[in-house]
C-alpha cells in the first residue's frame, strides 16, 4: 500500500528507535538524491520510492521490512578488530595532483 514520505519517515523512526545502529530516517524525505535513482539507501538496504498520483510515495511493506532488518540487528562488541594503519609519510618530491591519479 502506498504511504506518504512523511508517514514512511515516522514509521521507520518508530521501528528503528531501539536499533543498535543509529540511522537518520529523514533520508526518506531527501528529494534531490531520491530523484536521481528512485531509491533511498540505508547501508546495503535499498528502499524504492514510487510516483503515485503525482506524489512520491513508499510501499509500506518495504519500509516495515527495512525497519525490521535494522531493529533485529545484533552488534557483538567482542567482534571488534584492531586495524593498524600505516604511518603518514609526506612525499615532497611528488606533485600533490599525482597522488590521486589511478594507476
Amino acid at each position: 500500500m502506498p504511504i506518504s514520505r512523511e508517514y514512511a519517515r515516522a514509521l521507520f523512526a518508530d521501528l528503528t528507535q531501539n536499533a543498535p545502529v543509529s540511522l537518520n530516517p529523514a533520508e526518506l524525505l531527501d528529494m534531490p538524491r531520491l530523484r536521481q535513482h528512485g531509491h533511498v539507501f540505508f547501508g546495503d538496504i535499498a528502499v524504492r520510492c514510487y510516483k503515485h498520483k503525482a506524489r512520491w510515495t513508499y510501499d509500506e511493506r518495504d519500509i516495515r521490512a527495512a525497519g525490521r532488518t535494522f531493529a533485529d540487528m545484533e552488534v557483538d562488541l567482542d567482534d571488534v578488530v584492531d586495524v593498524q594503519l600505516p604511518a603518514y609519510r609526506d612525499i615532497p618530491e611528488r606533485d600533490p595532483e599525482e597522488w590521486h591519479r589511478p594507476n
